[in-house]
């Protein structure tokens, strides 16, 4: 029998992602410093947060929304994982693109795989 959705997972997912991916953006910065659109975001970290949580809260919306569906849907484990992640990473990339139009793709690709990577790692539980 395949494991039903939680609601921890909702909240795991989408903090990880935010606190995580700047230190990853940095990280890409180190590794091609040429590129001046990107790097500096931990200096700034509180703003980033609240940056990321201002932006995010779209995607955040839609995201919650189609996870309260899956959940009373019963919809399995792997499917809903697999449709939340694509949400996740497809919001990030539409946030950026649209909130920054003049590049930090290297950032949102930051986002997209720290969500990738939680999304997949943290568990979906069966309901209680």
């Amino acid at each position: 029998m395949e494991e039903k959705i939680e609601g921890s997972y909702l909240f795991k997912h989408w903090i990880s992602t935010m606190l995580i991916a700047p230190f990853l953006s940095d990280l890409f910065f180190y590794i091609n410093p040429v590129d001046n659109k990107i790097g500096g975001l931990i200096n700034g970290y509180f703003i980033v947060l609240i940056m990321s949580f201002i932006l995010s809260l779209p995607t955040y919306i839609i995201y919650a929304a189609v996870f309260y569906h899956f959940k009373k849907k019963q919809f399995s484990a792997i499917f809903s994982k697999k449709i939340l992640i694509a949400i996740s990473a497809t919001g990030v990339f539409i946030t950026f693109m649209l909130s920054f139009p003049g590049g930090y793709l290297h950032t949102a690709l930051a986002y997209m795989l720290v969500s990738l990577v939680t999304g997949i790692f943290f568990n979906i539980k069966q309901f209680q």
